[in-house]
């Protein structure tokens, strides 16, 4: 008897999957869903790309070639950058625009430069700013080190970051961070929503925080504070934990269209061979399907630092031999 019943199950899923197999597949294109963003690498935390810029040519360009290409390579949606506070951020230090409060040079680095030939090859590729770090001085005069007790100030810093990428580097930054796995502050973000749009940068979307879902928490006791920021983004989220209070105030799975995207907005650091590709390939599909995630960026874009430093070849593809042009693009840049 159960003998009979073992092979009856295997019969019945195979006429089930036939049938399904057999039936038309209807798109209703009149039903749209949330939006999914896309696939990110992420240039910082800290000095990550700093041996890319000094590759020679046809190797550097081949490099941003697999990450910018559309339909090649890794063909990132979005690039998400640092934006450099003169500060150890994990592998190096990233230059500030404005070492003090009359210092201005944008000129410094490398990242500007990344976003703008990144935009060369996909003129479509979203931006994303964020800094790990700030310049003493924005703390004020009495060098509070914080970066939220004069936010004005934070502000207006912010904001010449910005102006920095359009007026020297034809670049228009789509999305605005405000601290890299630190805390946010409601008053901060909604002086910095203001200030960015009383200065011609309404476009700018802020993401808060780049880091846990206790943000979520925060914003819901503030209505202005939900205002303010534009996408939740969540670094190394679990596909098994419970997001629903950021589902309250965003899309997600079960929240109301129109609301507030949910994106991994820091991912991976996995390595950069074949199981790095496999498990990114995982994340991408996984964040999406289960956690109804529309973005997942990938820490870090490219491992351009010596080897020994933190999180060694934990990238898209690796390229730390600019003297011989040696670089390796074998893992998941092609997931």
């Amino acid at each position: 008897m159960s003998r009979g019943v073992l092979l009856a199950v295997p019969v019945a899923l195979a006429a089930a999957w036939s049938a399904a197999a057999s039936a038309p597949l209807l798109i209703d294109t009149q039903k749209v869903g949330q939006t999914f963003h896309g696939v990110g690498g992420l240039s910082g935390g800290g000095a990550t790309s700093r041996l890319l810029y000094d590759y020679k040519e046809p190797q550097r360009s081949q490099i941003l070639d697999y990450l910018f290409t559309p339909n090649y390579g890794a063909s990132l949606h979005i690039l998400k950058v640092e934006i450099g506070g003169d500060s150890q951020s994990t592998d190096g230090t990233e230059p500030s625009h404005m070492h003090s409060a009359d210092d201005l040079d944008y000129h410094r680095g490398y990242e500007w430069w990344l976003l703008q030939e990144a935009k060369k090859r996909n003129p479509e590729i979203k931006t994303y700013g964020l800094p790990w770090a700030f310049p003493g001085w924005v703390g004020g005069p009495e060098q509070s080190g914080d970066p939220f007790k004069h936010p004005e100030l934070t502000s207006k810093y912010m904001v010449k970051w910005l102006e920095g990428a359009r007026s020297e580097y034809g670049v228009e930054i789509d999305y605005l961070g405000i601290w890299n796995e630190r805390a946010s502050d409601a008053t901060y973000a909604k002086t910095l929503r203001k200030v960015l749009d009383e200065s011609g940068f309404k476009n700018t979307t802020l993401v808060a925080k780049d880091g846990g879902s206790d943000i979520c928490d925060e914003m819901a006791k503030d209505p202005g504070y939900v205002d303010a920021i534009g996408v939740v983004g969540l670094h190394y989220p679990s596909d098994f934990d419970d997001y629903s209070n950021c589902r309250k105030l965003g899309y997600g799975l079960s929240g109301k269209r129109g609301g507030k995207p949910i994106w991994s907005s820091e991912e991976s650091s996995s390595h950069d061979d074949l199981n790095g590709a496999a498990c990114w390939a995982r994340i991408i599909m996984s964040h999406w399907v289960l956690q109804g995630m529309t973005a997942s960026i990938m820490w870090n874009l490219v491992g351009a630092y010596f080897h020994g430093t933190n999180w060694d070849a934990s990238s898209l593809l690796t390229a730390k031999e600019p003297w011989s042009g040696h670089y390796d693009h074998f893992g998941p840049v092609w997931a």
